[in-house]
């Protein structure tokens, strides 16, 4: 727990304590001392009344206390919840951490692969899902880029289609099959890198899972690609 939390709960059960102590100690003195002189004209009633004033502060007191430590408990809580959330981030955030350097290792070593074939490779990254006007309308946006430097122009189609799940069984939906796409075809042809993106709007009854591109190059010298990506939508 947080030094500050420690000091806060502390002064909590310390203030609580030494009020209930204080209360009890002039109690006690009162009950010994014989509820002190009766006053004149009839006054017997007061001491009676300053014991049940008393005695409702010593309640008052109590009630403070249970609250002090229940304050004490729940700071003491939030504290535990801010270390294990804490533990958490940095688990995942090594985890990302481990699948980017995977990641970099497995395209440095395409890279290698390719360029000794004498061959060029499309990498497909940075897609994007968002909801669109429409209650089943989506927006999509991804890039493409050329692996090998130096290897030219990149020309061909891009295919792009939607996995999903309608009537519990799966189905595979391109953008001939979706009425609304736009655009209908994806192309590229580019030197370095082509940035793509469109809307598509998915049957009422579908439940997208994932999205396939496909790169099919109009050249031999180019590999054609599949990526598959989760059918996330962003925050934005």
């Amino acid at each position: 727990m947080p030094d500050s939390f420690r000091r806060l709960s502390f002064r909590f059960l310390a203030a609580g304590a030494f009020a209930l102590a204080f209360a009890a100690i002039f109690l006690i003195g009162f009950e010994l001392g014989g509820g002190g002189a009766p006053a004149a004209g009839g006054g017997a009633a007061a001491p009676d009344a300053l014991r049940a004033h008393l005695l409702k502060e010593r309640d008052s007191l109590r009630a403070l206390l249970a609250e002090s430590e229940r304050q004490r408990v729940i700071l003491e809580r939030a504290s535990q919840i801010d270390a294990e959330a804490r533990k958490v981030l940095q688990k995942e955030l090594k985890q990302a951490q481990d699948a980017r350097l995977e990641l970099e290792r497995e395209l440095t070593y395409l890279k290698r692969l390719v360029q000794k074939g004498g061959k060029g490779a499309i990498q497909v990254y940075d897609m994007r899902l968002a909801r669109g006007i429409g209650t089943h309308e989506f927006l999509y946006s991804f890039t493409i880029a050329q692996l090998v430097p130096g290897f030219g122009r990149s020309v061909g189609r891009v295919g792009l289609s939607i996995v999903g799940v309608r009537e519990g069984a799966s189905e595979s939906l391109e953008l001939a099959d979706l009425p609304s796409a736009d655009p209908r075809q994806l192309h590229m042809d580019f030197e370095h890198f082509q940035n793509l993106q469109g809307v598509i709007e998915v049957p009422e009854d579908y439940d997208p899972e994932s999205v396939v591109v496909s790169i099919e190059p109009e050249s031999k010298l180019l590999l054609p690609t599949s990526v598959v990506f989760p059918w996330e939508l962003s925050r934005e």
